[in-house]
């Protein structure tokens, strides 16, 4: 089945360059695009997208620029579409600040990415938005606080060394979803992606975590 995208851009322009860059991951695609976050917000009670793509700035009747329309859509995205995979696309991302528990507990895909980097971190977002996991500036990470299922996954992890599989035996999920909460633990403690994909991630993590005092032996 086509992927449906929805973009949220007050830029007819970017709106349709976004689109069509979009549909380089999948060229069947379905990708509509709203000039304002209120129409956003009507779209989604009637289904929900495979990826929202979201600026944060839109201009106001005063000529100047508000990020409060782009902000308001994601709590309300947050609060009744836990699951939406969101992707914030905003030549100021760290206006997401206000945000950053909300963030932090979103269930869905939810990646962060600024208009002044290459469009190549454009897709890249886009994918581990697709892919259910977190992306965003190092700057926010800092302030995303860990969910309950997170930190029990960080100890059977760290305390009990149990693979991903083993893990997910434990808690009653499935392999993908304890690779997601891995991911998004990585992100959320600033452990170089470089290092995420062999043991040397997980040793990191885990040294991380011991270091917080979020894991004790």
């Amino acid at each position: 089945m086509a992927l449906r995208f929805v973009v949220v851009e007050d830029h007819p322009e970017v709106a349709k360059n976004n689109c069509e860059w979009l549909q380089k991951l999948d060229p069947e695609a379905i990708c509509e695009t709203l000039g304002e976050p209120q129409a956003a917000a009507r779209r989604l009670k009637e289904y929900q997208p495979d990826l929202l793509v979201v600026d944060l700035l839109y201009g106001q009747t005063s000529g100047e620029q508000s990020a409060e329309p782009g902000l308001n859509l994601l709590r309300e995205v947050f609060t009744r579409h836990p699951h939406q995979n969101v992707m914030v696309y905003s030549s100021e991302p760290l206006l997401l600040t206000p945000l950053s528990e909300a963030i932090g507990k979103h269930e869905g895909g939810f990646a962060a990415i600024n208009k002044m980097d290459r469009r190549t971190q454009f897709l890249e977002g886009a994918k581990s938005a697709l892919s259910g996991e977190l992306k965003i500036p190092r700057e926010l990470r800092g302030l995303l606080q860990l969910t309950e299922r997170e930190v029990e996954v960080l100890c059977l992890i760290c305390k009990d060394a149990l693979t991903d599989q083993a893990v997910a035996d434990r808690i009653y999920t499935s392999k993908k979803t304890v690779q997601n909460h891995v991911q998004r633990l990585k992100e959320k403690l600033g452990i170089a992606l470089e290092e995420s994909n062999d043991t040397n991630g997980r040793v990191a993590l885990c040294i991380e975590a011991v270091r917080r005092k979020l894991v004790q032996f």
